[in-house]
């Protein structure tokens, strides 16, 4: 009985070995992805990205209405800043709601008089709510800007707004006040190389309120937050989380399941159903034709599937943009079928069509922004998905869903003509590239 068994392992194993398939799926596949993803992902939770090093840079758009002394100053030393990558802009609010910035601020007119007179200044903060991650790290990497810049203004203005987030009694906020002045003015000792006082504070009490550090700390630096959350024409705000989902889906499952039913090239070579094609005149043309209307069709199907699904069971805004999302999908399915022809053409199997293509469409979907968004990535990262199809294809179809972008710019946002052009551009590519795969590997006429 032992014996059959270690015979009955030594076969398996034997067989296990000599699948290349599963082979890839068990080892490679896993190391790939998850370098993909500890790149991606290291720069946005505490490490340098990977082999890149350094801190996330993140896109701030900056405009200055005051234009004094202070404000330009601010305004410095906001481009010093290690983790900020500043844009200069006289129209910082267009820039969020038009999602080429997660966040900007405005140095409104007045902010040095304000400073002059030992008061904290207020800015203003917009967001773009779909860009939490990165909204959030702009605000971090504010704070050590304005405290340099602000002074003791911006820490009495942040004890004081620290005492109204705890709901502070207020028969005791003078006294309140009073010891978190005392704290402030040892802590400023501190910096200046006093030795410190014994601690006789007491401990806190459990009676006050919540601080809630995402929604407070803003507040406490100075800054009046407005998050730019666009809203549907019947008054239905919009989801972000609904609208990069449909539009991950739309992208990454379009292309498995394309290169599934372009794959179909195998079969009928295997079948012997493409040598009585060959004899047919033009068979090469004529073929990946057949091919990728069937595979546009099937696309055309599955996405108005999807979408309606989503608008009805997620409200999201399909028929208001159905125009833009028609002539969208329409060029991402053609873009996706001629990708989808060349991974047929260019393997020699099935099997080996589906372990080239689910590595490549897993790694351009990361690439691309499907799987987490691509603001939070290494900058060397955010442009190598732009040599990937599905980053326009995001960039379009959430475009569409959570900016409400049209086709052609406006004078709230931009169009999406441009990205539907590149995807094009890459479908016409991968065409060209297929039929010329095909003529050499199928023997076509």
């Amino acid at each position: 009985m032992l014996s059959t068994i270690r015979a009955l392992v030594a076969k398996d194993v034997r067989l296990f070995a000599r699948d290349r398939t599963a082979l890839f799926f068990a080892f490679a596949l896993p190391i790939v992805l998850a370098s993909v993803m500890g790149t991606a992902l290291g720069a946005a939770m505490g490490g340098g990205g990977g082999s890149s090093g350094g801190v996330q840079r993140i896109g701030l758009a900056v405009e200055d209405r005051d234009g004094t002394d202070a404000s330009r100053a601010l305004v410095e030393a906001l481009e010093a800043a290690a983790g900020l990558s500043v844009e200069i802009t006289d129209d910082a609010r267009r820039r969020v709601a038009d999602g080429e910035r997660a966040a900007a601020l405005v140095v409104p007119a007045g902010y040095g008089a304000t400073l002059d007179a030992g008061e904290q200044p207020s800015l203003d903060l917009f967001r773009d709510p779909a860009r939490q991650i990165a909204s959030q790290v702009v605000v971090f990497q504010l704070a050590p800007v304005l405290f340099e810049r602000h002074g003791a203004a911006q820490g009495r203005g942040m004890m004081s707004g620290f005492l109204d987030a705890l709901d502070f009694p207020e028969d005791a906020r003078a006294a309140a006040e009073a010891a978190l002045e005392r704290s402030y003015d040892e802590v400023e000792a501190l910096a200046q190389g006093a030795e410190p006082e014994a601690d006789t504070a007491e401990e806190p009490s459990d009676d006050a309120g919540g601080f809630d550090v995402m929604q407070d700390a803003p507040r406490l630096l100075g800054l009046e937050v407005t998050d730019l959350a666009p809203e549907r024409d019947d008054g239905i705000p919009r989801s972000a989380g609904a609208s990069h989902a449909f539009s991950a889906m739309a992208v990454m499952m379009l292309l498995f399941n394309l290169v599934s039913t372009a794959g179909t090239l195998q079969d009928e070579r295997a079948e012997g159903t493409l040598d009585r094609l060959r004899l047919m005149p033009a068979a090469g043309r004529t073929v990946l034709t057949g091919k990728l209307i069937v595979s546009m069709l099937l696309a055309g199907v599955q996405l108005t599937v999807l979408f309606l699904f989503g608008a009805v069971a997620f409200d999201v805004p399909v028929l208001e943009h159905a125009p833009e999302l028609a002539v969208t999908s329409l060029v991402w399915a053609f873009a996706a079928s001629a990708l989808g022809l060349v991974f047929a053409t260019a393997c020699s199997t099935r099997r080996q069509m589906e372990s080239i293509s689910t590595l490549a469409i897993l790694g351009m979907s990361a690439l691309g922004g499907a799987w987490f968004p691509r603001e939070i990535t290494p900058a060397w990262f955010q442009s190598a998905g732009l040599a990937t199809p599905v980053a326009w294809a995001m960039d379009a179809y959430h475009g569409i869903l959570w900016y409400g972008k049209g086709l052609l710019a406006s004078d709230a946002t931009s169009g999406v003509a441009m990205k539907l052009g590149v995807l094009a551009v890459f479908g016409a590519l991968a065409l060209v590239v297929s039929s010329a795969l095909y003529a050499r590997r199928f023997g076509s006429r």
